[in-house]
């Protein structure tokens, strides 16, 4: 047993520090990562200015509008290390942020946490990005998880535990609008057992008062200045529509048109009608063509879910603890709704059911099973990775550098006359043509959607 439980630990560290030196090498190349992320992010860390680089009209509503928090610390990582490649360690750290409150919180194994959360395929692919969905459903997956912890045990939190878990709710809201419902309704349990109890019970109110501009800053900033929390997407509330620029998201494989949302979640985290594992499965937005029956659907594995699934079952028929019960009841209470969600199937958006599913398991079975636990995380991981190649467990991509030699037309760099306004329609490659990124470059970027969009001479 022992001999186990230290070849795991080789493995997880092995793997951890095989996807950090990935996550320092490899720049990220998916398509919102340069469409709006990283010029968003060199923006607020004042890296590219807007009169060097104008964002499209659209990337300027939504640079006004959208929660930027995760954007933010991409930023401060770049300019703090020089390095563009760097704003991948935001999403990177999500999962030792989750690993740790899991070892302090129920005294989870470090090593068969990390494994068990990267066995994920959505996990695993945006760990080494720079996509921000992996880091607001971390923080949001803590947040669930500490109000499980409280209501469990049936006490109020310490006002240290109240602190850290209003800073989860602040950046999981604050780094993506899909999340907030979750964040709410989690921190509404940890507020009613912060004010359950008498002694200190003044303290908690105050730090739960302090905390709500914080947490819902995003929404309350958008509802003061434009009239709607989410703008500049559409929202429609009691049948009115609120000020807005751009329509509400909406899309889904054919076959699932007509099919209520949970349905539709049902069929995504189970990955029915999902290619073989030999071809594309899993990438880092599920992208396929739209009339591909998994277009937008799948990310957990389908039989890593069942397994994790009929493990928490397991423990709640078997034991009967309260323990066990009330994970039993969070599960279902996070499914009904995550389910009803906008674009639930879209499973990137909603990693927080997954995280907090493995997460329940490892507190019900990693103390008194962890070998068992860390072989089935093991599997899933193997799988996952000959399915994706093991692409991203190891330095395997472009270096920054290599990027813009590879995507930015040269002659059209040198053709740019000295001090002159360049537009540009190169979506999602437009921002490599910023002049901070050719050194002597003399002209600015106007971002244009299309080229129809560029004033004519």
């Amino acid at each position: 047993m022992r001999a186990a439980r230290l070849a795991l630990a080789v493995v997880a560290s092995a793997v951890f520090v095989s996807m950090g030196a990935a996550a320092i090498h490899d720049v990220s190349k998916a398509w919102d990562v340069w469409y709006y992320h990283m010029p968003f992010a060199a923006r607020i860390a004042g890296l590219v200015d807007a009169r060097t680089y104008t964002f499209s009209a659209t990337n300027e509503v939504r640079f006004a509008g959208f929660p930027l928090f995760a954007e933010a610390l991409q930023g401060l990582a770049w300019r703090l290390t020089g390095r563009p490649e760097s704003a991948n360690l935001v999403a990177f750290a999500s999962v030792p942020i989750l690993a740790f409150a899991l070892r302090r919180g129920w005294g989870v194994p470090l090593p068969v946490a990390f494994l068990a959360f990267v066995a994920i395929p959505c996990v695993m692919i945006q760990a080494t990005s720079s996509y921000v969905d992996l880091f607001a459903n971390a923080l949001a997956a803590v947040l669930v998880l500490g109000a499980f912890r409280l209501v469990v045990t049936r006490a109020a939190p310490t006002l240290r535990e109240l602190v850290l878990l209003a800073l989860a709710a602040a950046g999981a809201a604050n780094s993506k609008f899909q999340i907030v419902p979750v964040v709410v309704l989690s921190a509404l349990v940890v507020a009613a057992r912060a004010l359950a109890h008498r002694p200190r019970r003044g303290l908690r109110a105050l730090v739960l008062v302090g905390a709500l501009p914080l947490v819902l800053a995003t929404p309350l900033k958008n509802t003061v200045v434009h009239g709607n929390p989410v703008w500049p997407v559409e929202l429609r509330v009691l049948g009115a529509s609120l000020p807005s620029v751009e329509t509400a998201y909406g899309s889904s494989p054919d076959w699932l048109e007509d099919v209520p949302r949970p349905a539709r979640f049902v069929a995504s985290v189970l990955e029915l009608r999902a290619h073989p594992l030999t071809e594309r499965r899993w990438s880092i937005d599920q992208w396929t063509p739209p009339g591909d029956p998994t277009y937008r659907m799948g990310g957990f594995f389908g039989a890593y879910v069942v397994v994790n699934v009929a493990g928490l079952a397991l423990a709640v028929a078997r034991r009967r603890s309260r323990e066990a019960k009330v994970a039993g009841a969070f599960a279902l209470g996070l499914t009904a709704v995550v389910s009803v969600l906008p674009q639930s199937h879209e499973l990137r958006y909603y990693m927080v059911w997954m995280l907090v599913l493995v997460a329940l398991n490892l507190v019900l079975w990693a103390r008194e099973a962890e070998v068992a636990v860390g072989v089935v995380a093991l599997a899933s991981l193997a799988i996952v990775a000959y399915a994706t190649g093991g692409t991203y467990l190891w330095p395997s991509g472009d270096s920054f550098a290599s990027l813009v030699a590879s995507k930015v037309d040269r002659s059209l760099v040198e053709r740019a006359p000295k001090g002159t306004r360049v537009c540009l329609a190169r979506e999602p490659w437009t921002f490599l043509y910023a002049p901070r990124f050719h050194p002597g470059a003399t002209w600015t970027v106007l971002e244009a959607v299309k080229d129809e969009d560029c004033p004519r001479p």
